[in-house]
């Protein structure tokens, strides 16, 4: 195929029915119809969580007003959350940032009081109770909204459509049994959420600024 023809071809995957068509195209198979919405699903669930890499981007990145519970040291995580990027918290008109202990670190005491420590579980954990209702501010990854016929499109599939469709070939072969293939398309997958990744963060800490090697956060 011609490089400007595939180029169009992959430009055509802005919405959730032209994405079906194409895997369904790509995968050269009549049989796999009813199967492709399986496949978004997989693939999305991979390139949020996977082991192997997470596509963050800033259409990610949200920032929720919350609040601790009074004389409790939990708090729920906001909706769709995946990673903190910070977390601070307002004591007495300050507001402060709170520092992440992994669970097997974190200082637990009883008194209630001004949180200084928090962990990651399927909550927000404090080292302490909270003294009163203080406000917290947290900025966060969290997932985009799922595709689906009600909700045709998101900032992933707009800014870069290989991330879904390698991700849902991948996700194909897995089914189809084919190790060959999904290990081809494993790879593409894989260097296409990377490729998001740099091209976002290029965009996101500007040209010449100084990156660092970021490890999994909680």
């Amino acid at each position: 195929m011609p490089f400007g023809a595939f180029i169009g071809f992959i430009m055509a995957l802005d919405n959730y029915a032209n994405l079906k068509a194409s895997v369904a195209s790509w995968s050269h198979r009549e049989d796999v119809g009813g199967l492709i919405d399986d496949f978004i699903l997989l693939a999305e669930t991979e390139f949020y969580t996977g082991n192997e890499a997470q596509i963050r981007t800033r259409d990610m990145i949200v920032t929720e007003t919350s609040a601790t519970v009074t004389d409790s040291r939990f708090q729920a995580l906001p909706t769709n959350y995946l990673e903190m990027r910070s977390f601070k918290i307002d004591t007495a008109g300050r507001l402060r940032s709170l520092y992440y202990k992994t669970p097997e670190q974190l200082p637990i005491f009883d008194t209630s009081g001004d949180p200084c420590y928090y962990t990651i579980t399927s909550q927000i954990e404090y080292d302490a109770p909270a003294a009163d209702t203080y406000a917290t501010s947290i900025v966060h990854y969290a997932k985009l909204t799922a595709l689906s016929a009600s909700n045709t499109t998101n900032a992933i599939l707009t800014k870069y459509p290989t991330v879904y469709l390698y991700g849902c070939l991948w996700a194909l072969n897995q089914w189809a049994v084919d190790a060959e293939e999904e290990a081809k398309y494993y790879t593409k997958f894989i260097k296409a959420i990377a490729g998001a990744n740099s091209s976002d963060n290029d965009g996101l800490l500007g040209i010449g600024a100084q990156k660092t090697v970021r490890g999994r956060n909680p």
